[in-house]
């Protein structure tokens, strides 16, 4: 008897023991988890770093234990890295630019499109207003007054002369390495430009937009390519070249697919991310005027602009989100 009770108490211990170390292992594992890694495709204009500063705040401080990595490149080089999951979220897709790449991917189900993130953005060749119409307050005759299409252009080429080629126009085309340089370039030689004007694509976005802010603070002529939402469209008065039109700009959020099914809430959320062009105005307008970078920029619309983002959450997240920053 004592003996079938000494078994029977061995192997109660033993079934406890075992319980114990499986809970143990399992608090172990708990407490050694990494979190969950989101990484956000950091194209080099500044809308787009400051909407991914925005969207990543929300995310790891409301939605649950995320690491958040910003990776720096063109378009092109980081869409094909959605593609391929080591980008998971493409916060400004101006999918209008590459169409060809993007209906691909849509297609073989390796991108998933959460939807706008900024209606209609436009895009096109542009110079400043005085050139057409004069600004007295500035002393500034008009210099054009009958420019009104790229095909123009040419009987005007001596008023947009290359600095550094005093036998041709220029035109700024965008910056190198962009997708919609290329639309720029059929555009030059469509418009059979290339007797009358050299074709300039500075080495990044600043340099594209200091070409223009340092003319028009010269009162000088420039053409070329932006776009809006921008602090510079805001701040300039420009008119866009008829013939220079891209198609409307719908410019989507776009998440890895494996990702999306991965992390759902995060799905979730990006598909209720949507701001205007107005509020993109502003926050750029507020970034160059104050100096800020993308962080400094997302923290200010996070505090100032909270009856646009609390619709885009709940109120849990909200709370968190608030208690955050």
């Amino acid at each position: 008897m004592k003996s079938y009770r000494s078994i029977q108490y061995y192997l109660f211990t033993v079934c406890v023991l075992f319980a114990l170390i499986l809970t143990l292992s399992s608090c172990g594992e708990q407490n050694t988890s990494k979190p969950a890694k989101i990484v956000f495709a950091d194209v080099s204009w500044d809308s787009v770093q400051v909407h991914n500063r925005i969207a990543a705040f929300i995310i790891s401080k409301g939605l649950g234990d995320y690491e958040v990595e910003f990776v720096s490149g063109d378009t092109l080089p980081l869409f094909n890295g959605l593609t391929l999951g080591d980008v998971d979220v493409n916060m400004e897709s101006w999918h209008s630019n590459f169409p060809e790449a993007y209906e691909k991917a849509i297609q073989a189900g390796t991108v998933k499109d959460l939807g706008k993130n900024i209606p209609d953005a436009p895009q096109g060749w542009w110079i400043p207003r005085y050139i057409l119409e004069g600004d007295s307050e500035r002393g500034i005759e008009a210099s054009a007054p009958d420019l009104k299409h790229i095909n123009d252009l040419p009987k005007y080429w001596q008023l947009f002369k290359d600095p550094e080629d005093s036998s041709k126009g220029v035109v700024y085309l965008g910056a190198a390495g962009w997708s919609s340089t290329i639309t720029s370039e059929e555009f030059f030689d469509g418009a059979g430009l290339g007797d009358t004007y050299n074709s300039s694509a500075p080495g990044s976005g600043a340099a594209l937009a200091a070409s223009m802010v340092g003319a028009y603070e010269k009162g000088e002529p420039w053409v070329g390519y932006y776009w809006a939402p921008t602090a510079v469209l805001g701040r300039l008065d420009m008119v866009r070249l008829e013939g220079s039109e891209f198609p409307p700009a719908d410019v989507h959020i776009l998440m890895n697919a494996k990702s999306a099914q991965a992390m759902p809430e995060v799905a979730e959320f990006l598909s209720r991310y949507a701001t205007t062009v107005a509020d993109n105005n502003l926050f750029l307008a507020m970034m160059e005027e104050n100096g800020w970078g993308a962080e400094e920029t997302a923290q200010w619309f996070l505090s100032d602009k909270q009856d646009v983002w609390t619709q885009w959450v709940d109120e849990a997240v909200a709370e968190k989100v608030l208690a955050a920053l």
